[in-house]
């Protein structure tokens, strides 16, 4: 296999494992466990698996974080969208805007 098919294998194997709900367990982690997370794609990246351009495991958390929030945001028939506030639409008038008569 060349490294552009181990690269794929591992984003979608390792990467998708340690990424895996990450939104119920994330909070809960300590520095000393993002630092043994960050280690272990630094490991990757040693050994040619993880490129040193992808994202850091702190932004491939936040990047999952904010994809499943959009999803439950922008889709109504999702689960969860019926237990979101009603969104409100506020207008502002700013001192450019108001009429002096």
């Amino acid at each position: 296999m060349d490294d552009v098919q181990l690269q794929l294998i591992y984003r979608a194997v390792v990467v998708a494992t340690l990424t895996y709900v990450s939104s119920s367990w994330w909070g809960f982690t300590s520095a000393s466990d993002r630092q043994r997370l960050e280690g272990f794609l630094c490991r990757g990246r040693r050994f040619g698996l993880h490129p040193a351009d992808q994202p850091t495991v702190v932004q491939l958390i936040e990047e999952a974080d904010e994809t499943v929030f959009d999803n439950i945001i922008y889709n109504p028939l999702h689960i969860i969208h019926p237990l979101l506030p009603k969104q409100l639409d506020y207008c502002y008038i700013g001192p450019d805007d108001a009429q002096i008569s």
